[in-house]
């Protein structure tokens, strides 16, 4: 059953990191844990998808408010997409893959256990 769900989630985060309107660095974001997802579905490799997993969760939460203060002035605009919608956007998709990571890390370490 865990892996069932270690697998849609796999699902959701590609989903998300190949059709989503999500500016970069967040496509890269859904990758990664994916790939972490992936490892933490097979016993040999839980440890490493589960750390991974957690990189992933805490690293964009760090970055979701990036853009909000990048794009407030005029000086940063080459670091992240500042136009139109696009700070709202990358918060939803850092909030998203944090969600998704965080609940594929509960699945790995109740497996685990």
């Amino acid at each position: 059953m865990e892996r069932v769900g270690q697998a849609v989630l796999g699902v959701l985060m590609v989903g998300c990191a190949l059709f989503g309107p999500f500016p970069r660095p967040v496509p890269l974001l859904f990758a990664i844990a994916a790939v972490g997802t992936a490892n933490a579905a097979f016993p040999m490799m839980r440890v490493f998808g589960s750390a991974l997993l957690g990189g992933v969760a805490a690293s964009s939460i760090a970055l979701s408010s990036v853009p909000f203060v990048t794009c407030s002035t005029s000086k940063f605009t080459d670091v992240f997409t500042c136009t139109g919608d696009a700070p709202v956007w990358h918060l939803t998709g850092t909030v998203l893959v944090a969600g998704l990571s965080g609940a594929s890390l509960v699945l790995a370490r109740i497996t685990n256990q």
